[in-house]
């Protein structure tokens, strides 16, 4: 246990060494509230030390805030250094559908693919487990993936092809490697007519998904989302954003809540509500609470035995003119957060989640700005610089981290 603390240690130390952590930052209060949320994960965590289970599955799902993948990267780095590396998780082809994603690995096609994301569908392309969607009916059409610094730590020998139904129109798939050459094996016992699994035989750090081109049926190609895994014992932590996305969008998309049961988490991190305090005009805090309400009632169904940990959104900023002066403009923090908070909290209550109130850890009220003053920020005041993620991520990875350490002490 002595290195897992050194590293926390080091992580926040190193923060504050360097004056990089705002000086509204209140770490009284960063801790995990509702903490009875979290007995399911904390109770895996003592049966995975004990060699019960072999692994420890997170899912931590949200909007822009989550989807460049800053934010979840010292969870996943903590949680497998304290117990195991068994994979990198949930990737997507976000270069194949022209948007951003994790810096650790690329994911394009020298072909041009449809794309959608759960909250903006123009093509009524269904989503699934990543949120977003890329579709292709070109049977030539390959994905190609490449490995960075970050994916080395574990040696993958698990692929997971989330796609739509093989029986109803997708391609079926094969994995190769530069020269076309399969690299795995598929799974039969293992999948199903929307999952794919493949079993890694020449370990690659760059490969392709490629169409088999032999079998006749499919019309198209529609893939949801890649798990790449491996057989260590450790912690799994797939991370699933989606830009401008609402609690509404997971909660309607055709695949998703069924592909995210299909992961068998033990923890789920829920960092949702930017999206919809943003929208000012048109924001209900009783359609919110609803569509809260009933996401959460979702996510219970089909994970009951899962942890629910929800973060509430940082005080973001919202655009006003200054009188007198033409085109000028200035931010004050979101009207709505504060409501969108409240309710948060309130629904933490009634589902028995874990709640981590980042709003009032980062500084509460008009604390956007004194991040924004050591350039952790945008311009707007709405999303964080690289290095604001990381210091957003790290108080997290604190405070669920604590929590693991007290009841293995109890224990």
């Amino acid at each position: 246990m002595r290195r897992i603390v050194i590293f926390i240690l080091l992580v926040s130390g190193s923060i504050n060494a360097q004056n990089d952590s705002p000086s509204c930052i209140k770490d009284s209060l960063n801790f995990i509230q509702n903490r009875s949320g979290l007995s399911a994960f904390l109770k895996a965590t003592n049966q995975f030390s004990k060699g019960e289970i072999p692994k420890l599955r997170v899912v931590h799902l949200g909007d822009s805030h989550v989807q460049a993948g800053f934010f979840s990267e010292p969870i996943r780095n903590d949680l497998q250094l304290q117990f195991g590396n068994a994979g990198r998780g949930i990737v997507f082809p976000y270069q194949a559908a022209g948007t951003n994603g994790p810096n650790d690995y690329t994911f394009g096609s020298a072909q041009a693919w449809k794309s959608e994301r759960n909250c903006i569908n123009k093509s009524n392309l269904p989503t699934g487990i990543a949120g977003h969607t890329i579709n292709s009916k070109q049977r030539t059409a390959r994905l190609n993936f490449k490995e960075r610094n970050l994916l080395n730590k574990g040696k993958l020998n698990r692929i997971v092809l989330y796609h739509a139904s093989l029986v109803d129109s997708n391609f079926s798939y094969l994995l190769s490697d530069s020269l076309g050459n399969e690299i795995a094996e598929f799974d039969k016992d293992k999948s199903n007519d929307m999952r794919s699994e493949f079993t890694i035989l020449k370990p690659v750090s760059n490969w392709k998904i490629q169409h088999d081109t032999i079998a006749k049926i499919g019309s198209s190609s529609t893939l949801f989302g890649v798990s790449l895994e491996n057989e260590n014992k450790g912690a799994l932590v797939h991370t699933i954003g989606v830009n401008g996305a609402e609690y509404q969008h997971y909660l309607h998309s055709e695949f998703f809540i069924k592909q995210l049961a299909e992961l068998g988490a033990e923890l789920i991190i829920v960092s949702l509500g930017t999206n919809e305090a943003y929208n000012t005009k048109v924001f209900s805090p009783f359609v919110f609470e609803a569509q809260v309400d009933s996401f959460l009632t979702e996510l219970q169904i089909a994970l009951p035995n899962a942890s629910i940990l929800i973060t509430t959104p940082p005080g973001i900023g919202q655009a006003v003119n200054i009188p007198g002066k033409r085109k000028t403009i200035r931010y004050i923090e979101n009207k709505n957060i504060s409501i969108v908070c409240s309710i948060l909290h309130k629904q933490a209550i009634k589902h028995n989640a874990a709640i981590w109130d980042f709003y009032q850890i980062m500084g509460g009220r008009d604390s956007m700005n004194f991040w924004a003053a050591k350039g952790l920020t945008d311009k707007q005041r709405i999303h964080f610089s690289r290095k604001g993620y990381l210091i957003q991520g790290s108080l997290l990875t604190k405070a669920i981290h604590n929590e693991i350490t007290l009841f293995q002490q109890i224990k």
